[in-house]
Formats: structure tokens, C-alpha cells, sequence
């Protein structure tokens, strides 16, 4: 029995397949991997579906004859079931995602507190304890895995293998397989840290000046949406109701707006999550 999922906005939690999509769980959390997770998303998805139907079919019985609500209210609720579905799968891999996002915002620290117990003298093992205690969020857990397996008897090099299998970033696998290849040829420790670090406060250099460039265009369409369209979009409307007689509603005034405010949230939304989680 493993413990309950974190994280996953699921309406009901249980354990009732555990087998199931193992590849998927393996790229997420323990939690993940310990809960039944396909059985959980086909019971939240049926409960979610049969709420959407019996809503859709009440509401749908106020203009329509009750056989073509029932129609109407089961095609929408298949539709609605069937996205909630797609995005339950997909959501733990964006977890890992995340939180390969957050450990990738104290890495270079991490790799810093590493370089700097190495050169005191500190074995490699010790160094990775003092990492882990050192609160450098999801860095210092995944630092604290590896300690975790060499103290269970696995050789560091294994041991620092398993940790950047567990995690989504590519950074850290990165940084890993050079520190794996530096043990196995016995190459300098110190040097291959310092070149680690180097590369990784160059490489959120440039993401945060990459960023920068792409936010003009982000920045421009937003202004677009957010004045220039609405302004013309009704002006045409007065116009084209004036004089063509299109018969423009307030109706679709007030859908047109709605539009350009939701696409305005989704701008936000995208250029918020374009940004690189970094922390020099």
C-alpha cells in the first residue's frame, strides 16, 4: 500500500491497479509509482462524466424536448470525459516536469556546495550528505537519493546513474554523466565540477537573455489583443450594423469581448510559463 498521490487534482484516491502504466509512474515520484493510478483516472473521469451529463441534461431540458437534452447532454459529457482522461495522463509527466524546473532553479547552487566540499577534502559520499541537508529543494532530495543508494551498498557511480534516471532534467543528466565518466576514468573531481558549474551559469545566461528577446513579440501580441482588436473589431461592428445591416447583436459585442479577454489570459498564462526558472 503506497502512500496517496500528490499533486494530481483527482476527486478520489484509491489502489486498484497498481500494475498499470508503470512507464508513466516510473518518470514521476515514488507517489506516483506507488499508486494505482489508471484506476484512479477512469473513476474520477466516470464520476466526472456523469456530473457533466445529469448538469448538462437539466439545463438542456429547459429549451429543448427531453430525449434531444438527453442526446445532446451524453455527446457533450463523452467530449469532456475524454479531455479530463487525456489530461490525467498527461498530468504527472508534467509534474516531473515541474519539478525537473525547480531542481534546475538550485542545481548550479547545489553543484557550488559540491565543488566547495570537494576541495576541503570531503569524500565524495559525504559531500552529497551535506548537498542533501544543505536545503536546496528537489536538488538536495535527488542529491539525497544518491546518498541513500551508496549507504545501501551501491557503488556512487550507479548510485549517481539511478539519480539522473529518476529526473526529467536534462541538466542534471547532464551533469551527472560527466561526474559518472570523471569517477570511472579517475579523472580530477575538482576540475570537472568547476567546468560543470561554468557551463550551467552560461547556459541560464543565455535562457534568460533568449527570453528576454522572445518577450518583445509576446509582449506585442498581448497589446494587440488587449487594445488594438477589440477597438477595431467594434468599430467594424458599428459599421458594418449601420450600414450593411448585418444585424450585430449585443449579444455578439459581449461574445466578441469575452473572446479577446480570454485570449489575453491565455497570453499570460503562455508567457508566464515560457519563463526560465533560473536563479542566479
Amino acid at each position: 500500500m503506497g502512500p496517496d498521490i500528490e499533486g494530481v487534482p483527482l476527486l478520489f484516491r484509491g489502489r486498484l491497479a497498481q500494475r498499470c502504466f508503470r512507464s508513466l509512474c516510473r518518470r514521476t515520484t515514488k507517489h506516483h509509482a506507488q499508486a494505482d493510478y489508471f484506476s484512479l483516472v477512469l473513476f474520477n473521469v466516470l464520476f466526472i462524466a456523469l456530473g457533466f451529463f445529469g448538469l448538462l441534461t437539466v439545463v438542456g431540458t429547459v429549451s429543448k424536448p427531453l430525449p434531444q437534452a438527453l442526446v445532446s447532454a451524453v455527446g457533450m459529457s463523452a467530449l469532456l470525459a475524454l479531455l479530463f482522461f487525456f489530461v490525467y495522463l498527461r498530468y504527472p509527466l508534467l509534474l516531473a516536469r515541474k519539478r525537473a524546473e525547480q531542481l534546475e532553479r538550485n542545481l548550479a547552487f547545489a553543484l557550488k556546495d559540491l565543488y566547495l566540499q570537494v576541495t576541503s577534502g570531503v569524500g565524495l559520499y559525504d559531500a552529497l550528505i551535506a548537498v542533501s541537508r544543505a536545503g536546496y529543494g528537489e536538488a538536495s532530495l535527488a542529491f539525497g537519493s544518491a546518498a541513500h543508494d551508496v549507504a545501501s551498498g551501491t557503488p556512487i557511480a550507479s548510485a549517481l546513474e539511478r539519480m539522473a534516471a529518476r529526473s526529467e532534467s536534462q541538466y542534471l543528466k547532464r551533469t551527472t554523466w560527466q561526474l559518472v565518466n570523471t569517477l570511472r576514468s579517475g579523472a580530477s573531481l575538482e576540475g570537472a565540477l568547476r567546468s560543470l558549474i561554468d557551463g550551467l551559469m552560461l547556459s541560464q545566461r543565455d535562457k534568460i537573455r533568449g527570453y528576454t528577446q522572445e518577450l518583445n513579440l509576446w509582449v506585442l501580441l498581448y497589446m494587440l489583443f488587449a487594445v488594438a482588436i477589440p477597438t477595431l473589431g467594434i468599430t467594424m461592428m458599428i459599421i458594418l450594423s449601420g450600414m450593411a445591416g448585418l444585424g450585430v447583436t449585443p449579444g455578439l459585442f459581449v461574445a466578441f469581448l469575452v473572446i479577446c479577454f480570454f485570449v489575453q489570459v491565455l497570453l499570460i498564462g503562455f508567457i508566464h510559463s515560457r519563463r526560465p526558472v533560473v536563479d542566479l
